[in-house]
């Protein structure tokens, strides 16, 4: 159901998730949203390593979903809100971080509403599928890199 909506469910490495919050500047002022959250690993990562003021998970796919609740529940961790519904009908206002790893087609759609919806300031970190500037003039890149084998891009709002 996710494959056909935004991205197919793929579990990522920890240490590879970690490294991808790293790069993103991910802090413990953050409120970070992750957009088709899979397992819940970014979740879980962003509260235990990085001490987010919360995490709010998107994940419409029946298994990943109960699969992330489990895991955050067996987490023990607070501060993280999971909802199984489609991120393009939800309220995405209140993040200061964003993490979604979707398909260039749901980036470009994701782009839309972000620029509508985000405060300046706002970063914004797309693994593998980058938002494409020239549609999209409301986001700067701050930074590219290679992080195992994805690259990854960090956009803020402008």
């Amino acid at each position: 159901m996710s494959g056909l909506r935004g991205a197919p469910y793929v579990p990522m490495r920890r240490k590879l998730v970690k490294q991808l919050l790293a790069f993103g500047d991910l802090n413990s002022k953050d409120i970070l949203y992750d957009l088709g959250s899979g397992n819940g690993q970014v979740l879980i990562a962003s509260v235990r390593d990085f001490h987010v003021r919360e995490a709010v998970g998107y994940e419409i796919a029946p298994w990943p979903f109960f699969l992330s609740r489990w895991r955050i529940k067996r987490s023990g961790l607070k501060k993280i809100s999971l909802h199984r519904q489609n991120f393009l009908d939800a309220d995405l206002s209140q993040a200061t971080f964003v993490y979604a790893y979707l398909f260039p087609k749901i980036v470009d759609r994701l782009a839309v509403k972000l620029a509508g919806e985000l405060g300046p300031g706002t970063k914004v970190l797309v693994p593998s599928f980058p938002i494409d500037l020239a549609r999209h003039p409301e986001f700067l890149l701050k930074k590219e890199a290679k992080i195992g084998n994805i690259t990854a891009y960090l956009y803020e709002k402008i």
